[in-house]
């Protein structure tokens, strides 16, 4: 595997707009834009992503050779990419952290880490938000309308006898930059080992994992579209293998979904 390219930005529109723009210019795989702030940032299905400073945001660029109908499952790689990183660093009990179908990340009903992918120009763009530390001002607060966010500094992080900061594991940093930038190169490194696994066997490898720290496993949903619409009501018992369509048992039958958003019942 070749060497991860990272940029940091100061301020972006977008670390995604910055990705895909290097698309676009036929730029190489592994090239990172990670940034301080984001102007006009957003998450899965367009969602606006509210980015203070405090926050983890940074996009990869990948190049993927395997069928494009297995491309969906990148997602969920880097969500468990991201859950390891957190895991390893903070070390908190795994679990602590949840992944949410189709690839949030959770802590209790909280959410600490969004991820958007996108394919344009012959590649991927995988956008990764996580709430590092809590911004000034609660209007500020880097998260969706749907959850309450978590903050990994609330959760793993101490400060010093030098008034640094320090992880839960023994990582320890002089300042707030330092130890967010530790985040976004602890997530890189996690995905970075798991890709070629994908590429070379897809999903497979990870579905057991990804199954054990489902945030949605057993829970009572209704699976709604943006519309509002809904596709069904019932409970969670697993993801389909191939498609990784989330299946709900409705009661009668088990529909398998690969759209909308879960609602709690």
């Amino acid at each position: 595997m070749k060497p991860l390219d990272v940029a940091h930005f100061k301020e972006v529109s977008s670390t995604n707009d910055q990705v895909k723009r290097a698309l676009r210019a036929h730029g190489p795989e592994g090239y990172v834009c990670r940034a301080r702030k984001q102007t006009g940032g957003y998450g899965r299905q367009g969602r606006l992503w509210t980015s203070p400073e405090g926050g983890l945001y940074q996009s990869i660029l990948l190049r993927p050779t395997r069928d494009i109908s297995t491309l969906p499952s990148l997602g969920f790689v880097m969500a468990l990419s991201i859950r390891a990183a957190l895991l390893r660093l903070s070390a908190m009990p795994p679990d602590s952290i949840k992944v949410k179908w189709p690839n949030d990340l959770m802590v209790g009903d909280k959410k600490i880490a969004g991820i958007s992918m996108e394919a344009t120009a012959g590649g991927v763009c995988i956008g990764v938000g996580v709430n590092v530390f809590r911004p000034k001002t609660d209007e500020e607060l880097l998260t969706d309308v749907k959850y309450e966010p978590a903050f990994f500094a609330d959760l793993a992080i101490g400060f010093t006898e030098v008034g640094g900061i320090a992880f839960g594991n023994g990582y320890e940093f002089p300042n707030q930059q330092e130890a967010i930038d530790a985040v976004g190169d602890a997530v890189l490194s996690s995905f970075w080992q798991c890709y070629p696994v994908w590429q070379a066997n897809g999903f497979d490898p990870f579905l057991k994992e990804y199954e054990q720290c489902s945030y949605l496993q057993g829970k009572r949903v209704r699976m709604q579209l943006l519309s509002g619409d809904v596709i069904v009501e019932g409970t969670v018992v697993g993801v389909e293998p191939k498609t990784l369509c989330l299946l709900v048992n409705d009661g009668i039958q088990v529909v398998q979904v690969n759209s909308g958003e879960a609602h709690l019942l």
